[in-house]
């Protein structure tokens, strides 16, 4: 994996989550002057200038320019934009799984996308309708064995009641390694 596609968290002016970026687009951002970075253990901030003449410590990847080595940022803050989200979450298959942290939601176990199934509670030839509280990550044997069948006449119980997710709860895929410095500003 190049180190140009790499996670960068964006927050917006109010140091609100907004997306997540990679770093090659974060570099865009801070030479246009747009971004600053953004030091997580202190919450300093640092211009593409200041941020390119840090040293790169051992241990530490970077990008390396025809002149210098520039340390990867992890966060960024936008210094214009400072609305908050408010794009409508899509009902999509990604989005259920991320939701649902790859965990079916009847036995609890984790599994992987091709492993499993989005399983519609109530079944679609009873009524069921494609939205975020019918639908759940399943894994495939499960499903099959539920059938169609509602979970009560199956024998099987929801580990918990599905309802939409915020914007910022789909921003981390849980396959992504999240770096920790990002728990500050997703918390």
């Amino acid at each position: 994996m190049s180190v140009l596609t790499r996670r960068v968290l964006v927050l917006n002016k109010l140091w609100m989550p907004i997306r997540v970026v990679s770093v090659k687009r974060a570099f865009k951002l801070l030479f246009a002057e747009r971004a600053s970075v953004v030091l997580p253990s202190d919450f300093s901030t640092y211009s593409w200038e200041a941020w390119a003449k840090l040293p790169v410590a051992e241990g530490e990847e970077g990008v390396q320019t025809t002149s210098s080595l520039i340390k990867i940022p992890e966060v960024v803050v936008l210094l214009k934009y400072d609305k908050i989200h408010k794009r409508g979450v899509r009902l999509t298959k990604r989005n259920v799984f991320i939701r649902d942290k790859y965990i079916c939601q009847y036995t609890g176990r984790q599994v992987r996308s091709s492993e499993a199934d989005i399983d519609h509670i109530i079944p679609k030839s009873r009524g069921g309708k494609n939205s975020w509280d019918n639908l759940v990550v399943c894994s495939k044997e499960i499903n099959r064995r539920k059938g169609d069948r509602t979970p009560d006449e199956a024998g099987l119980k929801l580990l918990k009641k599905p309802t939409k997710p915020t914007y910022s709860r789909l921003m981390i895929d849980p396959k992504m390694k999240m770096p920790k410095s990002w728990e500050k500003f997703l918390a």
